[in-house]
């Protein structure tokens, strides 16, 4: 199921010319996935070239970028802020080093939904590099059921319908619809499920309609008619739960700023026809000043923004950080709507969890509790993330409708960003790309 980008209503400001990836999904193999030694040029000068974003033959954007593994664009960045320790700044406050506010604008980024490069995705787990991360975390997404849900008299789409993949009696994986309907569900994520006949159930308002004798199916979903429903109430629930230990102390300042920004902008888009609540957080790790910082949804955009401008960089020490805790009290710890249109969860971070067995089935427990809830988990990757960590944020994203964000060097700001093992992507101005995405979760196109 493609998503296809709602420019009007948050058109990029700046787009920047780069050669698109010339892998395609059938012609990938382990070297393609390893890297090379020559890193992807980039132009800082505007472009209004179009080309295909999808190496499988999905449609692209105006701006592209992609590199294989090891690759980083060569424009901007200083290094890996992983490289200089956690140690690194006390950034934050919005403001630079010298005290001036920090206008948004700035920090330039790229998207990459799975769901939507099916094809990409598993021939980019036949290779044994990458098909190795499915067992370090645990993460197995073969076996995808996607479901499209509508009402029967129009066939319009349902929104935030309750879906559950069954084997027999025993659910295997519980998610909500999205706006325009759609439903991704999983079989054997975390375990073999039972041999038994998969079925579906549908509920919405009350009523459950079940289809029995599912198959996994991506290229041509499931379609469930459902009978006429009262759509869930106009409530959009956005979160942010940023990790600010002392690595993101290079790009941090910078983020509360284009944050700032996308929240205000958010709330201008859709303040008079939606509820809008929000909600932002803060996680660092065992024995710093806190573990998490939270702050609860509230509609009072006005002290979530103090909220998050009175943040700063500090603490860590180490690279693993308590990512773990921070998607447990995201998920579990705070209020979602019961009934909404949105639920989005940004997790920004530059660093993975601690890779003990009981942090990582806290994690797994994580994203499937936000799968359950139809909280779509949008991570965006800062400086120093490295491949565990991206594929990581990819398995989640994947798992729960959402999609991958990620920094990028052309801003010049903050150390080096490594690209990630995708296709062709557009280069988008950070805060347009963020308001896109969250608009986008609004309207069924």
């Amino acid at each position: 199921m493609r998503r296809h980008s709602l420019l009007r209503f948050a058109p990029c400001l700046a787009l920047f010319a780069l050669p698109a990836c010339s892998s395609t999904s059938s012609d990938l193999s382990d070297s393609d996935f390893e890297g090379s030694n020559s890193a992807t040029a980039a132009s800082t000068a505007p472009s209004d070239e179009a080309g295909p974003s999808d190496p499988s033959g999905g449609s692209g954007g105006l701006e592209e970028g992609g590199a294989e593994d090891g690759d980083s664009a060569s424009a901007g960045g200083t290094g890996s802020a992983e490289e200089a320790g956690d140690e690194v700044g006390e950034g934050g406050s919005g403001e630079d080093s010298g005290g001036e506010p920090i206008d948004p604008g700035q920090l330039t980024a790229g998207e990459w939904r799975d769901l939507d490069h099916w094809d990409f995705w598993l021939n980019l787990l036949m290779s044994d590099m990458w098909s190795a991360m499915q067992e370090r975390w645990g993460f197995f997404t073969d076996q995808r059921y996607a479901v499209v849900v509508t009402d029967g008299p129009d066939g319009a789409h349902v929104a935030d319908a309750k879906v559950v993949l069954l084997a027999g009696q025993q659910p295997l994986w519980t998610t909500r619809t999205d706006v325009r309907g759609e439903a991704e569900l999983f079989a054997g994520m975390f375990s073999t499920p039972p041999d038994a006949a998969r079925t579906l159930e549908v509920t919405v308002d009350g009523v459950t309609k079940v289809v029995e004798g599912v198959e996994p199916a991506w290229s041509e979903p499931i379609v469930v008619a459902v009978d006429a429903y009262e759509p869930p109430q106009q409530i959009l629930d956005l979160m942010f739960m940023v990790d600010t230990t002392g690595s993101m102390g290079d790009e941090l300042s910078y983020l509360q700023a284009e944050l700032a920004d996308v929240i205000d902008r958010v709330r201008e888009q859709v303040g008079q026809q939606y509820t809008f609540r929000v909600s932002v957080n803060f996680y660092r790790d065992d024995g710093d000043e806190y573990l998490v910082r939270p702050f609860g949804f509230t509609t009072d955009v006005d002290q979530a923004i103090a909220d998050l401008n009175a943040q700063s960089a500090d603490g860590g020490g180490d690279t693993p950080e308590a990512v773990d805790a921070a998607l447990k009290n995201a998920i579990e710890g705070h209020e979602w709507s019961d009934s909404a249109v949105a639920r989005l969860c940004f997790l920004v971070l530059d660093a993975p969890p601690h890779d003990d067995e009981q942090t990582i089935a806290d994690v797994r427990a994580s994203v499937k509790a936000a799968a359950a809830k139809g909280v779509r988990l949008i991570p965006l990757a800062a400086s120093g993330t490295d491949k565990d960590l991206e594929f990581l944020l990819r398995f989640g994203a994947i798992a729960s409708g959402g999609t991958y964000t990620f920094l990028t060097d052309h801003s010049g700001i903050g150390g080096g960003h490594t690209e990630p093992t995708i296709g062709a992507y557009q280069v988008e101005i950070l805060n347009d790309l963020l308001v896109r995405l969250i608009s986008g979760s609004l309207v069924d196109e």
